[in-house]
């Protein structure tokens, strides 16, 4: 990106400053970054240190620091000055293990970071729901995918709603709707059935509804012969 490479030197322009006469005569001249950025945005890196003074010794590090830690692609910061007119600057960047919503991340601490294009990362598990549940979210989703694994049905999500509601999604745009019981021995009795159900059709399935207190609610993306588009099976 203009302005600034990845392994290179970023050289800046001196700027007149009001600074204590030393820092008039020594001015940071030169940004090291460091590390391997792969998704960071250099042009908004580039932006956070020209609007901080640029004298060796006025440079505050620490309020350079905060507001790069503010980056959606920053996890964290080291900085150095080097004598006589060098920053180092060593960025890493999160890791991503889910999505979250329409355009964030949630990383590998359970921190969710953002907003970010998603289209790269479509191979990550989806989850949503109101902020400060995804790590429960994303439990439930290793759970859930851990047990229908036994049945060949491959989880892409997990989506929870405002009262707790939380529904599987499942490749292929199939869902389990699980209620607001997070009881995931109920999957069980899904795994059960898969077998049965195949024999009745084996298109792919579109929705099960497991929120029934006893029996099993079951529609097809293409309905079986009969053409009946749902079966409840006690």
């Amino acid at each position: 990106m203009a302005g600034m490479a990845l392994a290179g030197v970023l050289v800046l322009g001196v700027a007149a400053l009001a600074q204590v006469d030393l820092d008039r005569l020594q001015q940071l001249h030169r940004v090291e970054l460091r590390g391997e950025p792969r998704h960071v945005d250099l042009a908004q890196i580039e932006a956070v240190l020209t609007a901080h003074p640029r004298g060796f010794l006025a440079l505050d590090l620490d309020a350079v620091r905060g507001d790069l830690l503010a980056l959606p692609w920053v996890e964290s910061v080291r900085l150095r000055k080097r004598w006589p007119d060098t920053l180092e600057v060593h960025v890493a960047e999160p890791l991503p293990v889910a999505r979250w919503g329409a355009d964030r991340l949630v990383d590998r601490h359970g921190e969710i970071f953002g907003p970010v294009d998603l289209d790269e990362w479509r191979f990550l598990p989806a989850l949503e729901g109101e902020t400060g549940r995804q790590v429960s979210l994303m439990h439930r989703y290793l759970a859930a995918a851990a047990r229908l694994a036994d049945a060949e049905l491959e989880v892409s999500g997990v989506r929870e709603s405002a009262r707790r509601a939380w529904t599987i999604q499942l490749e292929g745009g199939g869902e389990v709707l699980m209620g607001r019981d997070d009881d995931l021995a109920r999957l069980d009795q899904l795994v059960a059935l898969i077998p049965i159900l195949r024999e009745r059709n084996p298109e792919p399935l579109a929705r099960v509804d497991l929120r029934y207190p006893r029996g099993v609610a079951v529609a097809w993306q293409v309905p079986p012969a009969a053409g009946a588009t749902e079966t409840v099976i006690r």
